[in-house]
């Protein structure tokens, strides 16, 4: 039995909370230090904080406005959850020009929630952020052209995307982006590549990578074949609990000589 990839590409288009990540020029009263100093005190339901955050937001505070959302997505400061009016505030941050709220109205789209569901006002925001050199966005934008969703498929835009929410970090957007070189999906086959990408979101403790470089040292493919280097690394996934590193392990020890027999 041979271990190979586990099928499709490991990636999950998820609601973001505060995303603050990319502030653009503003004039802003408050700053994102202390936003999230105020969502930390609303997570512990101060009530005054989610009222500090309310005055901001209404005085026009992109920042402000993107915080009070996710006061109303998480249900903080003893708010109610309220994903209309987290869509709203949202909305109102997004028209500003505010990246990181344009790229949560996407996501509000894409799942529906506080607004009717709609794939191409999804991908309109998300887009936008992309655009405007968001990685979380780009990484998400990936994700829509390789499944086709909102947008036409293609794994050429996908795999382009990745490129760029890969360089800008995002973990997840290497190993995604190794599986497309794995393979040959959107970029030439290149496995040598593949193993390369997949070995830095490795380093980093993202365990789908590791559990991947593991099946190319156990397979050989893009590296010298080397079962102690894939049993290493797909013990590594196992104790993050991947389900197929167990069995990746099994594998490995059924295929190794056995001791004492000559």
């Amino acid at each position: 039995m041979v271990v190979w990839f586990r099928g499709g590409l490991i990636g999950a288009i998820l609601l973001a909370g505060l995303t603050l990540a990319m502030a653009v020029p503003c004039l802003a009263a408050i700053d994102q230090a202390q936003i999230l100093q105020l969502l930390e005190r609303a997570k512990n339901g101060d009530a005054s904080a989610v009222e500090t955050l309310r005055q901001a937001a209404e005085d026009g505070d992109p920042l402000a406005q993107t915080g009070l959302a996710t006061v109303f997505i998480a249900g903080l400061g003893g708010v109610a959850r309220d994903d209309a009016q987290a869509a709203r505030w949202t909305r109102v941050a997004a028209e500003q020009g505010f990246v990181p709220a344009e790229f949560d109205l996407g996501l509000l789209y894409l799942a529906g929630r506080g607004v009717e569901r709609d794939d191409a006002q999804a991908v309109h925001w998300i887009e936008s952020a992309a655009r405007q050199g968001y990685a979380p966005a780009q990484y998400n934008l990936a994700l829509l052209y390789y499944s086709g969703r909102g947008v036409a498929k293609s794994d050429e835009q996908a795999a382009a995307l990745l490129q760029q929410a890969s360089d800008q970090g995002i973990i997840p957007a290497k190993n995604n982006l190794a599986l497309l070189y794995a393979v040959g999906r959107g970029v030439p086959k290149d496995t040598q590549k593949a193993a390369s990408l997949f070995r830095e979101a490795a380093d980093q403790g993202f365990v789908e990578a590791e559990y991947n470089l593991g099946v190319l040292y156990a397979t050989g493919e893009g590296v010298k074949k080397n079962p102690a280097e894939a049993k290493a690394w797909f013990e590594k996934a196992a104790a993050s609990g991947h389900p197929g590193a167990r069995q990746a392990l099994q594998t490995l020890a059924n295929q190794s000589p056995k001791q004492g027999h000559k």
